[in-house]
């Protein structure tokens, strides 16, 4: 027992020994990273350039670089220099196409209410919205005309770094005139998520394109 102790403790300390070597002989490494001319680089949080940008991890320590241009996914890398990580003396970060952003437009109609004024009855008026609605909308979650609600249930569009979730809603705005108001809510989540998981969604002042004209419908029909 005191025999398998002993070697125990040699190796603890061989190791010791080596490891604070071999941190002894780390040197500040730099890494250049090439990327397009227009990505903008961030290292640990702060703008440092854009375009081919050189970093310097220091002994011991790490790095972040994250690369952002507008249309495309943002890329990421930490850069590690210790005895355990080999760093490149160069490093390429390809942009990749957003195609969430390519399917979808920025517009103040996304997450505001829209005033929307009818000449028609209430009873009419209601009925052409829910036509109107159902065309771009399969499932209408809450309707109630009695206090002028409805609600469609959440339509959901998975990309490549992002989950889009679109929803339409409409409330009586006023009864003389009669008035509605409509909100086309769009909120963004990381790639991959549920649904119902609410608390990572958040809204997002773009709409996807295969939404672009549903609020201008309403106001052109329920005008006449």
């Amino acid at each position: 027992m005191k025999k398998i102790l002993t070697i125990t403790i040699i190796a603890l300390l061989t190791f010791s020994i080596f490891s604070t070597e071999c941190e002894a002989r780390l040197r500040t490494k730099k890494i250049t990273i090439n990327t397009d001319p227009d990505v903008k680089l961030y290292v640990n949080g702060k703008l440092v350039g854009t375009g081919t940008t050189v970093i310097k991890v220091e002994p011991s320590s790490s790095v972040n670089v994250r690369a952002e241009r507008v249309g495309f996914i943002t890329q990421e890398r930490n850069y590690i220099n210790d005895v355990s990580h080999d760093l490149p003396s160069t490093d390429y970060m390809k942009m990749e196409k957003d195609d969430a952003y390519e399917n979808s437009f920025v517009t103040n109609l996304a997450n505001q209410d829209i005033d929307i004024r009818t000449s028609h009855s209430e009873d009419d008026a209601w009925k052409l919205i829910s036509r109107i609605i159902t065309n771009s909308f399969d499932v209408i979650q809450v309707t109630d005309k009695t206090t002028g609600y409805m609600c469609t249930a959440w339509v959901v569009k998975n990309f490549k770094a992002a989950t889009i979730r679109t929803r339409l809603i409409i409330k009586t705005g006023s009864s003389d005139p009669l008035t509605y108001k409509a909100k086309l809510v769009s909120e963004i989540a990381p790639a991959g998520t549920s649904a119902n998981a609410d608390e990572s969604f958040r809204q997002w002042d773009r709409l996807l394109r295969s939404f672009e004209n549903v609020v201008s419908e309403l106001q052109s029909r329920l005008g006449k």
